[in-house]
C-alpha cells in the first residue's frame, strides 16, 4: 500500500492544455474514483500516473517518492485496462505468471501468489483454461488477478467494466469492492459511470476539461455539490434546473422567479446572500420532486414520458415553458401520458447556484445537519 500526491500536474499536446493542473493527495488504502464525461482527461491523468504518459509538468509522487522520470516497471504499480488483454495462447494460471517470470520470480513463489489471487478472486477452478473458454467477467477477472500477483503499492484502474453487459457490471463492481475491503490497497478508478463512482468510492474526483471541479466522498457530492456541473452529473436520474432571477434575499434565504413555476423560496445558510435581480438556478433532484397538491406545490406541468421501475415510477414532465424535469413517483401512483398533473417540490431538497454556476451554502435542518 502507498500514498500518492499530484502537485500541479499539467498536460498538453502542443498548444492544447489537456490537464491544467491537478493537485491530489489519496491516503493509504483508499479507493479514489475519477469521473466526467468523455474528454475531461481522466484516463490522461491515469495513464501520467502509471507512466504511460509523461506530464508536462508537476510533480507525481508514489510513497513520497517523485517518479515522473520512472520507467512504469519501478512505480509500484499494476494497472487493469479496458480491454482484458490476455495471450490466447496460455493457460490463465500462465497469463498470471508472466510479469512475476520475467521479474525472476522463484517458482515457488509465483505460485503462492497466484493461487492467492485466484483465492481472493474466486477463480481457483479456472486456472487451467484458455482466454477462449472464459466469459467477459472471466476475462476481467483474470486482468485483476494479474495485477494482484504482482503485490503493487497502487492499483490503476482504467474502466474496466465497460466492455461488459449491464449485469455483469454490476457484479464485478460487487467484486472490486470487495477486493478493496480485502486487500485494503491503495485504489485508482478511471469511469465515465457516476453509478460506478457512487458505488464504488471513499472519495470521488470530478473533473471537466481538464480541472478539477469537486473532490469529496460520494454523499458529499450528492447532497452538496459545489457547482452546477457537479449537481446534474452526479446523481441518476440527473438533477433538475430550473431558471430564473433572485426576486429577494435575507438572512432566511432567497426567492427565485422562475421562468416555469412562479416564485420559489430557497432556504440558505445563515450568511449566504444572493443578489436580488441577479440570474439563478434552482436545482432540485427527482427524488425531491413530486406530482400532486400538497406542502410545495409550485405549478402544474404535462407528462410526457412514464417509466415503471418496479419499487419507483420515473415521470418526465414537460413544464409550461417547454423544459423537461423527472420526478420520482411511488409505483402505486397512476400517470397517464399527456394529462397535465401538479408539481411540488421537498423546500429542504432545493439547491441554488449563482449566474456562473456556484453553489450557495444551504441552510442547516433542526438536527444540525445540511439540508
Amino acid at each position: 500500500m502507498a500514498t500518492l500526491q499530484l502537485e500541479n500536474v499539467r498536460k498538453s499536446f502542443g498548444t492544447v492544455d489537456i490537464i491544467k493542473g491537478v493537485d491530489l493527495d489519496v491516503a493509504d488504502g483508499e479507493l479514489i474514483v475519477f469521473v466526467g464525461p468523455s474528454g475531461c482527461g481522466k484516463s490522461t491523468l491515469l495513464r501520467m500516473v502509471a507512466g504511460l504518459s509523461d506530464a508536462t509538468s508537476g510533480t507525481i509522487r508514489i510513497d513520497g517518492e517523485i517518479c515522473n522520470d520512472k520507467a512504469p516497471k519501478e512505480r509500484g504499480i499494476a494497472m487493469v485496462f479496458q480491454s482484458y488483454a490476455l495471450y490466447p495462447h496460455k493457460t490463465v494460471y500462465q497469463n498470471m505468471a508472466f510479469s512475476l517470470k520475467l521479474s525472476r520470480r522463484p517458482k515457488a513463489e509465483i505460485d503462492e501468489r497466484i493461487r492467492e489471487a485466484a483465492r481472493i478472486l474466486q477463480m481457483e477452478h479456472l486456472l487451467d483454461r484458455r482466454p477462449h473458454q472464459l466469459s467477459g467477467g472471466q476475462s476481467q477477472r483474470v486482468a485483476i488477478g494479474r495485477a494482484i500477483v504482482r503485490h503493487p503499492k497502487v492499483f490503476l484502474f482504467d474502466e474496466p467494466l465497460s466492455n461488459l453487459d449491464a449485469a455483469l457490471r454490476v457484479s464485478m463492481r460487487r467484486e472490486i469492492a470487495r477486493l478493496h475491503s480485502e486487500l485494503k490497497s491503495t485504489m485508482v478508478y478511471v469511469t465515465h459511470d457516476q453509478v460506478e463512482a457512487m458505488t464504488l468510492a471513499d472519495r470521488i474526483v470530478v473533473l471537466e476539461a481538464g480541472e478539477v471541479r469537486q473532490v469529496g466522498t460520494p454523499l458529499d457530492l450528492y447532497h452538496h455539490p459545489a457547482n452546477q456541473f457537479v449537481a446534474g452529473f452526479i446523481g441518476s436520474p440527473k438533477m433538475n434546473f430550473l431558471r430564473g432571477a433572485v426576486a429577494r434575499s435575507d438572512a432566511g434565504g432567497a426567492t427565485v422567479d422562475t421562468d416555469d413555476f412562479g416564485s420559489i423560496p430557497v432556504a440558505l445558510a445563515e450568511g449566504a446572500r444572493a443578489t436580488p435581480g441577479a440570474p439563478a438556478t434552482i436545482g432540485v433532484r427527482p427524488e425531491h420532486c413530486a406530482i400532486g397538491d400538497g406542502d410545495g406545490s409550485a405549478g402544474r406541468a404535462m407528462v410526457r414520458l412514464v417509466e415503471q421501475l418496479g419499487d419507483e415510477t420515473l415521470v418526465e414532465l414537460e413544464t409550461p415553458g417547454g423544459n423537461l424535469l423527472v420526478a420520482k413517483a411511488p409505483p402505486s401512483q397512476a400517470c397517464r401520458i399527456g394529462e397535465t398533473v401538479p408539481v411540488r417540490f421537498d423546500p429542504s431538497g432545493l439547491h441554488l447556484f449563482d449566474e456562473s454556476g456556484k453553489a450557495f451554502a444551504r441552510a442547516a435542518t433542526r438536527d444540525g445537519r445540511t439540508a
